[in-house]
């Protein structure tokens, strides 16, 4: 919506200033009005990012599982990470989404900006993340993660920050605020799922909250620096797993049965050459 509302803007500014110097199809006046309208979208882009940045640091101290503020940022998630980062994100199954807030969000893991893009699938959601504590030290995006109610987790062996991450995690989802979490730990960089670390599913059982397992596909593309077309990635979202269905497993066979469910997924969509 940015991206076409910017791209209005553009053209009645680049109309109105070759009505301004009487236009003709010189090559002059065709490169005059051609700089122009680069020159504005540059501008209105700039412009764009300034604002959303005011908008993190004016809005951060705000409830971080208020909808409202969540779907405020939705459209500077489009705007800069599909618009500007040139990505398509094809969205699957849309109607296994979640029909309440108690669920946690369980995908595989294969670039750094694949929180971004889940977000825009679960856009209706005050979604947060359970986070690297490293995030947290970056100008900006820590204020976003904060903000929007992401926990940092320290990856630290025997590190008691981790536990209290987990407990809070626990208290969030309980108090209606859902969950994102990518239980391989790491980014595999290919559209390959690596092992998934049992404990991160302590966090769906003792909130009592059910499953939203979410496949993604060709997400390495988005790093691809130059694209003339919009690379297209997948979003596959699979069936609820109601918290019934699992309340008897142990983390082990929890852990297990979500990656095999997106394991196969994700080998039905390679077998389709998307």
């Amino acid at each position: 919506m940015l991206a076409i509302f910017q791209f209005i803007i553009s053209i009645c500014l680049t109309v109105l200033y070759a009505v301004n110097i009487n236009f003709t199809f010189a090559l002059i006046d065709i490169s005059k009005v051609i700089l122009v309208f680069f020159v504005i979208n540059l501008i209105l882009t700039i412009l764009v990012l300034l604002t959303f940045v005011l908008l993190i640091y004016t809005t951060e101290k705000y409830k971080h599982d208020s909808l409202s503020k969540h779907k405020m940022f939705n459209p500077f998630n489009e705007y800069i990470f599909n618009f500007l980062y040139r990505v398509k994100p094809i969205i699957i199954d849309k109607e296994n989404l979640p029909q309440n807030n108690n669920f946690i969000v369980y995908s595989n893991h294969v670039e750094y900006t694949d929180p971004l893009y889940v977000k825009q699938v679960y856009k209706n959601y005050a979604l947060a993340y359970l986070s690297k504590v490293e995030l947290f030290k970056y100008p900006v995006l820590k204020n976003i993660l904060r903000g929007t109610g992401c926990i940092p987790l320290s990856r630290k062996v025997g590190d008691r920050q981790a536990l209290q991450a987990v407990l809070q995690a626990i208290k969030q989802v309980k108090a209606g605020q859902p969950l994102g979490i990518f239980p391989e730990g790491t980014r595999s960089h290919a559209n390959i799922i690596g092992e998934f670390k049992s404990g991160s599913f302590k966090i769906a059982q003792k909130a009592q909250a059910d499953i939203s397992p979410v496949v993604l596909f060709n997400m390495h593309k988005t790093i691809d620096v130059f694209k003339f077309f919009k690379a297209k990635v997948y979003i596959k979202i699979l069936p609820i797993i109601p918290y019934d269905k699992f309340k008897d497993m142990d983390t082990n066979e929890l852990s297990t049965f979500v990656h095999d469910l997106i394991e196969v997924e994700m080998n039905t969509l390679k077998e389709m050459d998307y």
